[in-house]
């Protein structure tokens, strides 16, 4: 068993930070042959709060001295935020500190009397094993903060369910994720109460065994949803759920739950009560570690009402439609390997990263439909049209028959698609344009190499740091970006540097652009501050890459003197590398994503080895939308023509420049917008990899030649209804 796993094990086990620290120091002593294993913690003042180690049994002197080495070393690694290794007065040593992305957690420290030094290997597995332990520390901290005892805030009363009668109803949002998908539904984080699971108790011994039962239930849930979950994105994720792990195996949570039920309450009413204080009680904590973690509270308290009231058996999601407030990627990844049928989320757009992974994934999303809790009840059937963003409540017969017709009629047309997957892009004219993928995790690049994509024209990098507590190692990153090259050895690869900010956040992370999208500090302004990040980032991919081509895209530039100084961070990055197969001559470009990039993409073109243009981001700014604003969806149009001569006047900058142009947004997926890119000089289109087979069809039936005539024509036109009718028109001839 590896340390990874057994820190999983210890997770499973105990809930409290001291004999999670106790029983993880004894784990590394013995793993990597240590005499003494020392864990030290600080405080948010950034001295040491807590020491705990693991030694045989020694002279107090003896202990003695070695301890105050080991608090000095401890300091030292905590000041610098780097691993060391030395000799000391009677030992080996070798330290690493334990980081949470910029939140310095502590430090363990590993000692050996006998005069051995410590191998590379060894110092890599403790700082890999120090990575995955700050996670666990922090989600023991929520424990700790909850255990205390604060005088919590009153908890918010659960809002009433009110139903709208039995009859069908239809409910209109925004379509997020093509496609017709037919299930009951099953909340995921906006479950209610109702009036008689809050009111009826039984017998006190026969509701604290539903209580056990349910959280017995709701562990093995959260076991198997790791292990899919690894196997789905393909890279370890087996301390994603540690804090409902955590709180799972802790005492005063059933302590709590089962005083109530001694207080007449019910099992549910019981469960509902006691996390919805824990939630209250996070609230003021000043650690904003500990607030984001309510989401993880509130996550596990739907879980545990599901099973205490027998309205969802996990292992019939996959026959669902999930309901739930929001689209987080991580959602997405745990629902994908679960089978489920579609989405239908209260709030967001169509752009969020969540939805495009959704997307991606083939799973059919309808989001923004504000008047869902209302009106849907547990176990309702729905039609999720995700295509047209409508949801279809508690349809009639004939309603059914109509959707199953046109899921039919859909799935036919895919099959037609799929002839074209292998095919090159190519118009009835003859013009070829290189079709590739977005994509965000390894399974996306199966999904996109299944679907003919020629290449990855955007991989967006953050999710491996977004879904997990522990920020990936450069080995991890390594692996996870290796398969990129695996799974398209001959197509081109752009990687996109990491992009926090609006929607995409490090978990648990004082790293992360502000949460408006509009709000500057955010993308490669963020990675300014935190040059190490951008680092290991960059001397992964290199070492990942080796021999191969490696290109790499620099997000959100905005300036020549941004461009400049990232080009001069990777640059370093590659100089500080001490491996000799590792790429050294990767090709930059840049992303055109806001208007003053626009303005001087000549000057940029001129600096880079190509351009990509990022319409999803460019819409929001040029047109100034909020892409989680499910209001703003309508005014997100592609057809708008500031946004056609934007990308126009990039084309020509970069044709001037004699560099490639891109574009990796999802306007492309349109067919008539598609062949407008190209009647402007775009060399290759990046979409949604399900969209490929269909596109390829498309443009195999469109003529170009007619619509380079007239696009000059088009492009004066003054509103977005005249361009759309003008290009049909041009399409069709």
């Amino acid at each position: 068993m590896n340390v990874r796993k057994e820190l999983l094990h210890i997770v499973e086990q105990v809930h409290s930070l001291a004999p999670i620290l106790a029983a993880a120091t004894r784990v590394i002593a013995d793993r990597l042959a240590a005499e003494r294993c020392s864990a030290f913690l600080v405080d948010e003042h950034g001295h040491v709060a807590r020491a705990v180690s693991h030694a045989p049994p020694s002279s107090g002197a003896v202990d003695g001295v070695l301890e105050v080495e080991a608090e000095r070393i401890a300091a030292r690694v905590i000041a610098e935020r780097r691993s060391l290794a030395t000799r000391g007065v009677t030992t080996a040593i070798v330290a690493a500190p334990m980081l949470l992305r910029d939140t310095l957690v502590g430090a363990v420290v590993l000692q050996r009397g006998d005069g051995r030094e410590f191998s590379a290997e060894e110092r890599e597995t403790l700082a890999t094993t120090c990575a995955q332990l700050a996670g666990i520390v922090q989600n023991a901290r929520i424990i700790d903060a909850l255990d205390r005892g604060e005088r919590p805030v009153p908890p918010v009363s659960p809002q009433p369910f009110s139903a709208t009668g039995d009859g069908e109803r239809i409910l209109r949002g925004v379509g997020a994720s093509p496609g017709i998908a037919i299930g009951n539904s099953l909340f995921r984080g906006v479950f209610r109460l109702d009036s008689a699971a809050e009111s009826f108790a039984g017998v006190p011994a026969v509701e604290r065994a539903r209580v056990r039962t349910a959280i017995e239930k709701t562990h093995n849930d959260l076991l198997r949803i790791q292990q899919a979950a690894a196997r789905e994105i393909d890279e370890e994720h087996a301390l994603i759920f540690a804090s409902h792990l955590l709180l799972l195996n802790d005492s005063v949570l059933l302590d709590r739950i089962e005083r109530a039920i001694g207080r007449g309450a019910s099992a549910p009413l019981a469960i509902d009560t006691v996390l919805a204080e824990f939630e209250a009680r996070l609230r003021p904590v000043s650690d904003p570690y500990l607030q984001e973690k309510t989401d993880d509270i509130s996550d596990l308290r739907t879980r545990l009402l599901d099973h205490v009231l027998d309205v969802d058996d996990r292992a019939r999601v996959g026959h669902c439609v999930v309901v739930t407030r929001s689209i987080p990627p991580s959602l997405v990844i745990e629902l994908k390997a679960e089978g489920v049928q579609a989405l239908v989320a209260e709030i967001g757009g169509a752009t969020s990263h969540g939805v495009l992974l959704a997307r991606a994934m083939g799973i059919p999303a309808v989001t923004g439909v504000a008047e869902m809790p209302t009106v849907v009840r547990p176990g309702d059937l729905l039609i999720v049209d995700g295509t047209a963003g409508l949801v279809v409540v508690r349809p009639t017969d004939e309603t059914v028959a109509h959707y199953e017709g046109l899921h039919r009629r859909a799935e036919r047309a895919r099959t037609e698609h799929a002839r074209f997957r292998d095919r090159p892009a190519c118009t009835a004219d003859g013009v070829r344009v290189e079709l590739q993928a977005n994509v965000g995790v390894a399974a996306d690049l199966v999904v996109a190499r299944d679907n003919g994509a020629e290449g990855v024209g955007l991989y967006r990098t953050e999710f491996p740091f977004i879904v997990r507590d522990a920020f990936p190692t450069v080995g991890e990153q390594v692996r996870i970006y290796r398969k990129a090259y695996e799974l398209f050895p001959a197509g081109r690869i752009h990687f996109r540097i990491l992009d926090l900010g609006g929607d995409k956040f490090v978990a648990g992370s004082t790293v992360g652009g502000a949460r408006s999208a509009f709000h500057g500090y955010r993308s490669i302004r963020v990675l300014f501050d935190y040059p190490d990040v951008l680092r290991d980032q960059v001397q992964a991919l290199a070492l990942a890459a080796e021999d191969r081509p490696l290109r790499l895209l620099i997000p959100m530039v905005s300036s020549l003197e941004e461009l400049r100084r990232a080009k001069a961070m990777i640059t370093a990055a590659l100089s500080a590398l001490d491996e000799p197969r590792a790429q050294r001559a990767p090709e930059i470009g840049a992303m055109i994503e806001v208007p003053a990039a626009v303005e001087i993409a000549g000057d940029i073109a001129r600096e880079v080895d190509f351009l990509s243009v990022g319409t999803n981001d460019l819409m929001q700014y040029a047109l100034v939308v909020d892409r989680e604003d499910p209001r703003m969806a309508p005014l997100s149009d592609p057809y708008h023509p500031a946004i056609l001569r934007m990308v126009a006047r990039v084309a020509v900058a970069a044709k001037g420049a004699g560099k490639p142009v891109g574009v990796c947004g999802e306007i492309a997926v349109r067919p008539d917008v598609a062949l407008a890119l190209m009647a402007l000089g775009i060399e290759s289109l990046s979409v949604v990899p399900t969209a490929i087979p269909e596109l390829k069809q498309a443009l195999a039936g469109m003529r170009l030649a007619p619509l380079q005539r007239t696009i000059a024509t088009i492009l004066a036109l003054s509103d977005a209804s005249s361009v759309a009718a003008a290009l049909r028109e041009a399409c069709a001839a």
